[in-house]
């Protein structure tokens, strides 16, 4: 026994080693190092049977986002998905006043951009209605949610999006921005507003409840992107620009940090797209063998069972030494990059998620990062070793979707545990404990 645990000693010692000197993947260094016979009883398998199907997502709270989504886009894979903006505006101090015979010029919209997703050159359309109903900063709004609005249009642009090119207005430096002229009438709605309407934030929302800005739905196949927006940034503001007796000026209502808003996310019912995609999502989960989808923007997310861990315990007493989760990537079509990262995490008795005790370990140790956009890898050593030391508890599998699915547009199709070729698997490195 003593002789065994030199060997131990000694062989980690050696992979440390080997760490510092080569570029191999972490949770791969010095495996293949091990011969078969040896007595340190450390075996290996990727036979572990997954199951994986892929699952419609029903909700996703999209209030108070640090990006915003904006666009429409027509997936081959996922059919078209248009992303909407409810948000409300705010004073930019107290007390406004126009001064005497006060006249309206024009009443602009900016958004400052932050990225695209899809066809960075698609033209869109984009348009603007004012919402009936107030917004509440403190209220949870989801990605299924709509508010009602006046049916004039009170704002339209067609255009090409330049996310490269800064701009001087008035002199001022602006960061690339989205600008829509707003109609003649609205501005003169908020320049005859009465004093108490402009006295207080609270009075100007009260009657400027906000605004829904949307897109032009994508109809052709392979086209349309999705725009990222910075609300919070000094420029995502309305401009008034009016003149009276005395002077000509102009004046801000911006979003703020304390201003209610959301994204809401359309998908028309997933009309064109993929069938096993389709298939899937009305039950059958039998085509998730071969191919599974994920969306982001409250889409698609993939639920994984791994059944019979339990006859693995039986056999013998083991200990893990590391156990990895490899989703291979079907699809990397370059119009449509994959997300940078996926999420895993363990679904509850009532199907909510909790972390993996994997992520106790730091916030990269479960990693889930793309991996040249081919697979993705999730460490989930502790959360094997529990199933295995706990085989009878109840196991309601695990939820894989795009990590921060709300603040980007990325979609991936991937392998299932099924295919051929590079499947869905779990690889298990584990040590037999005497």
């Amino acid at each position: 026994m003593l002789k065994n645990r030199l060997l131990f000693y000694c062989l980690y010692a050696v992979l440390g080693l080997a760490a510092i000197s080569c570029q191999k993947e972490p949770d791969l260094i010095g495996l293949d190092l091990l011969p078969i016979e040896d007595n340190l009883n450390i075996d290996y398998t990727d036979t572990s049977t997954v199951v994986a199907y892929t699952l419609r997502e029903d909700s996703l709270r999209t209030d108070e986002l640090a990006l915003n989504l904006l666009g429409s886009m027509s997936d081959p894979v996922f059919g078209t998905t248009t992303a909407s903006i409810y948000t409300q505006y705010r004073l930019s101090k107290n007390n406004v006043t126009f001064g005497e015979n006060a006249v309206a010029d024009s009443m602009i919209l900016t958004l400052t951009y932050k990225g695209v997703y899809g066809d960075s050159m698609a033209s869109k359309t984009i348009r603007v209605y004012e919402i009936t109903e107030s917004l509440d900063y403190d209220t949870s709004y989801y990605s299924f949610q709509t508010i009602p609005t006046l049916p004039e249009l009170i704002g339209e642009a067609t255009f090409v999006p330049n996310l490269s090119e800064a701009d001087s207005i008035d002199g001022n430096y602006m960061p690339p921005h989205m600008r829509i002229v707003l109609t003649q009438e609205f501005a003169n709605k908020i320049l005859t507003a009465d004093t108490s309407t402009l006295n207080t934030n609270e009075g100007f929302q009260e009657v400027f409840k906000g605004l829904f800005i949307t897109s032009e739905p994508s109809t052709t196949t392979g086209t349309g992107s999705i725009l990222y927006f910075n609300l919070l940034d000094a420029v995502s503001r309305l401009k008034l620009y009016y003149h009276n007796s005395t002077d000509t000026t102009s004046i801000d209502f911006p979003i703020g940090s304390y201003s209610a808003r959301f994204n809401n996310y359309t998908h028309y019912d997933y009309a064109g797209a993929d069938p096993m995609l389709l298939q899937q999502f009305n039950g059958d989960t039998l085509p998730g063998n071969q191919r599974l989808f994920i969306q982001a923007m409250a889409g698609a997310k993939v639920k994984l069972r791994i059944p019979y861990l339990k006859a693995l315990a039986a056999q013998k007493r083991i200990a893990v030494n590391e156990a990895i989760l490899v989703v291979p990537v079907e699809d990397t079509t370059g119009t449509y990059l994959v997300p940078g990262q996926l999420a895993l995490k363990k679904i509850t008795e009532d199907g909510n998620y909790t972390s993996l005790p994997d992520e106790d370990e730091g916030s990269t140790f479960i990693d889930g990062a793309s991996r040249s956009g081919k697979e993705y890898h999730f460490r989930i050593t502790r959360y094997i070793q529990n199933r295995l030391l706990n085989p009878d508890d109840p196991d309601y599998g695990l939820m894989m979707f795009a990590y921060g699915s709300s603040l980007t547009g990325n979609r991936v199709t991937l392998n299932g545990p099924g295919t051929t070729e590079r499947p869905i698997r779990l690889l298990i490195y584990y040590t037999i404990v005497d």
